[in-house]
């Protein structure tokens, strides 16, 4: 009988995920004993997003050291200790947000609410503070209650995950309104990567070409706008043409 012959970097990969679900598995019971421990308060929330944080920092630094990803993160450094920013980025995987909370300790990322309301990742999310996003009006109290509170408020404005190869998808107008509303700077964060994996139609267990190679640069700073819908539109089209231009 002819030997079953399996890839060593399919081994790689596969045993990767696993790896990563065994993280997943900590974070979610780290956050369980946080959210029964302890009453909902600021404090939690920040002991929430430390120990989310953490193990985002842990997940990126074991894949890069099994050679399944490569991050080049040096230009979040500036952004670490800063508070009361709304940071903007584009989507073009699933990983973008556990790759920024590895940088960025003080990061709170608006979420959907069919992933905030699940039992699992969805409870970690609540507990570290994370908003739910299912219409701007609801949105905007807990973002602003997430800025007063020194956070970095992440939000996609494309609102889905770009596919492999295209354009940024029309930008919604949200970010620009927190913005209006809170005072708050707005910081464009530009993701670039190579990889496929986990774009828009790409399932979790198919393996992409490795490493997965993803960096990120800071295009210029917006100050927010002032209260007025032509302003507002005026920074979401600057946003837009940042990131329409740097991915042609």
């Amino acid at each position: 009988m002819p030997r079953l012959h399996f890839p060593k970097i399919s081994l790689r990969f596969y045993g990767s995920l696993l790896v990563v679900a065994l993280i997943f598995l900590a974070l979610d019971t780290g956050s369980f004993l946080l959210r029964h421990g302890l009453p909902d308060t600021p404090r939690r929330r920040t002991l929430g997003r430390r120990w989310l944080g953490f193990m985002a920092r842990l997940t990126v630094g074991y894949l890069g050291r099994v050679g399944i990803l490569d991050c080049n993160l040096q230009a979040l450094k500036p952004l670490q200790h800063e508070k009361g920013l709304i940071l903007v980025a584009n989507h073009p995987s699933r990983l973008d947000s556990l790759i920024l909370a590895s940088a960025l300790p003080g990061m709170v990322c608006v979420t959907k609410a069919s992933i905030w309301e699940r039992p699992t990742l969805g409870s970690t999310l609540r507990t570290a503070g994370y908003p739910r996003h299912d219409t701007l009006l609801r949105l905007l109290g807990p973002a602003t209650t997430s800025l007063h509170e020194g956070c970095q408020l992440l939000l996609f404005p494309e609102g889905t995950r770009s596919r492999a190869g295209e354009a940024p998808s029309a930008f919604q107008a949200g970010f620009a309104a927190i913005a209006q509303r809170t005072r708050a700077a707005v910081q464009p964060i530009l993701i670039e990567t190579t990889s496929p994996y986990l774009s828009q139609g790409w399932p979790f267990y198919k393996q992409p070409p490795l490493p997965m190679r993803y960096s990120v640069s800071l295009p210029p700073r917006f100050s927010a706008p002032a209260r007025d819908e032509a302003s507002g539109r005026t920074l979401v089209d600057a946003v837009e043409r940042i990131f329409q231009t740097a991915t042609r």
